[in-house]
């Protein structure tokens, strides 16, 4: 399943994208995420490479809590921030189920005037499950689309504080 967000952001080009891309933000940023952590980050000319834990902590029923173990809500975000083309590709793998999942998605950044910043996502999730996948593809697409919401208020917020 694809899906698409774009938001314009009154602020300066570069300090969008530099909130944008803290991910020290995400924990206050997303009510489910309890734990973010850069692992690992390289840059190479205009090309950054990062990889980004994430711990969820996910609303599940208190019956399935004793069923679905913490590393069931951690994954792994390789992204690839390319200063030149002022894009974020990411590619998530998950510590389970990564055989039948296929998450990720690119962010584009451009300048469409002085002083503002239009960021667009072009995301997807796919779940090789049948039946069940689709169904947890839209859940999954919907959740994201919640969190992007989050993100834009979070940004706005941020925005004001400069």
């Amino acid at each position: 399943m694809k899906y698409t967000k774009e938001d314009v952001f009154d602020a300066p080009f570069d300090k969008v994208v530099e909130i944008c891309l803290d991910r020290s933000r995400d924990v206050d940023t997303y009510p489910n995420v309890t734990k973010t952590t850069v692992k690992k980050r390289e840059t190479q000319g205009h090309i950054t490479k990062l990889v980004v834990e994430t711990v969820a902590n996910g609303d599940i029923p208190k019956a399935l809590r004793k069923v679905i173990l913490p590393k069931m809500l951690t994954w792994l975000e390789y992204g690839t921030w390319d200063d030149k083309e002022k894009t974020y590709e990411y590619k998530v793998k998950t510590h389970y189920f990564s055989n039948i999942t296929n998450v990720g998605g690119k962010f584009f950044y451009t300048e469409p005037e002085p002083g503002k910043c239009k960021r667009r996502l072009e995301g997807y999730v796919e779940i090789n499950l049948p039946v069940l996948g689709k169904i947890a593809e839209k859940k999954i697409a919907e959740v994201q689309m919640e969190n992007l919401e989050l993100d834009v208020a979070a940004i706005k917020k941020q925005i004001k504080g400069l």
